[in-house]
């Protein structure tokens, strides 16, 4: 299977799992963030070109079955993706609490970006009051699933790139 078949089905059943199921099963009225997790573990395995591209098409896709103006995700998840990327090539070693955290944070920091935007292109249905609260459930919530979808992301989106680089100069 092709890489772009693995990313368009793995974007197509989270949208319908973040819909269905995560709509569902929610802890004080916040869901799991499911698209912003694919989104931020695109950036972190795919890199910030491969995880902007597959952020952006998430974005898009999340509009297109919320109530969200269409472009508002598609317009913050890219730079979610390539803010992860970045952040993550300049670590110097990475463990599962630091992972974890990172995750979280991502997470956080998407959903302050998201309520962001959306509060200056006059998206109404954003509370400022308990911003606070909804970030800090959605972080901890999106990042217990994270083992999962985490699986998952490295089968769509690594798919084709190399392991490891190794960077050898012609002397040594």
């Amino acid at each position: 299977m092709s890489g772009r078949l693995r990313i368009l089905v793995v974007l197509v059943s989270a949208a319908l799992v973040q819909t269905t199921v995560c709509s569902e099963f929610r802890i004080a009225g916040v869901s799991a963030e499911l698209m912003l997790l694919v989104t931020v573990l695109a950036g972190f395995h795919g890199g910030p070109e491969r995880g902007a591209i597959v952020a952006f098409w998430a974005g898009l896709l999340y509009d297109s079955v919320t109530t969200a103006p269409l472009g508002l995700h598609a317009l913050v998840f890219p730079l979610i993706a390539v803010a992860v990327s970045s952040l993550e090539r300049r670590m110097l070693r990475s463990t599962s609490l630091t992972d974890a955290l990172g995750v979280a944070v991502a997470v956080g920091a998407g959903v302050v970006t998201v309520a962001a935007v959306g509060e200056i292109f006059g998206q109404a249905s954003f509370d400022f009051e308990s911003l606070g609260k909804r970030v800090f459930i959605a972080a901890l919530y999106t990042t217990t699933i994270a083992p999962l979808v985490n699986k998952v992301m490295v089968w769509a989106v690594a798919a084709g790139l190399p392991a490891t680089i190794e960077l050898r100069r012609d002397g040594d």
